[in-house]
């Protein structure tokens, strides 16, 4: 059966006092909403929508621990733009949960896998300042120490950063010391 036409959402408006009329608004459909974008990544590339729907929604019954597995799920599909969506509502919807500072830590990684260190280094020290005891806290600096490197940031910025992640030495895991002594190493650190 044939989709309906869509109707216009406006009607021509009468004529004014003075004979000028009013320019009705260009009729909308049920399909598209004003002011949003007609077509997104997935839309847009019938390959990539394929990949989208390939990604398994979990349904736990923990919604914020589904919504950051599958935020999860979907970089490691490297389908960066609706990771990152995914990633910043679980940060916004569950912000006391456990997850929220693994979201927050991946939101960067995403950003900085995706080629957007600026944004990456952004999100890392959200992270930081945000979940500064949470579980995630000295990867995400660890994280922006490689996104300020990405931005060719001085060395004395990174350095700081590395100062830092000392102070979370018993948390730090032995790969995270080995990273931090060779970083340290590379950017002359004293």
């Amino acid at each position: 059966m044939a989709e309906p036409a869509a109707r216009p959402t406006t009607r021509p408006a009468p004529a004014k006092p003075g004979g000028t009329t009013v320019t009705p608004v260009k009729p909308t459909t049920a399909t598209t909403a004003p002011g949003k974008p007609s077509a997104t990544p997935a839309n847009r590339d019938p390959a990539r929508g394929a990949r989208l729907a390939a990604v398994e929604k979990p349904d736990t019954g923990d919604a914020a621990e589904d919504a950051y597995t599958y935020g999860y799920r979907l970089f490691q599909a490297r389908l960066y733009p609706e990771a990152e969506a995914q990633l910043k509502q679980v940060v916004a919807q569950y912000p006391r949960h456990k997850r929220a500072s693994y979201a927050q830590n991946l939101l960067g990684r995403s950003y900085l896998d995706d080629g957007k260190p600026s944004l990456a280094a952004l999100a890392f020290y959200e992270s930081y300042k945000k979940f500064p005891d949470g579980e995630r806290a000295p990867d995400s600096l660890m994280n922006l120490a490689e996104s300020l490197r990405a931005l060719n940031k001085p060395a004395a910025d990174i350095c700081q950063v590395y100062d830092e992640v000392q102070k979370y030495g018993p948390k730090l895991t032995p790969k995270m010391k080995t990273d931090l002594a060779a970083g340290r190493a590379q950017s002359e650190c004293r």
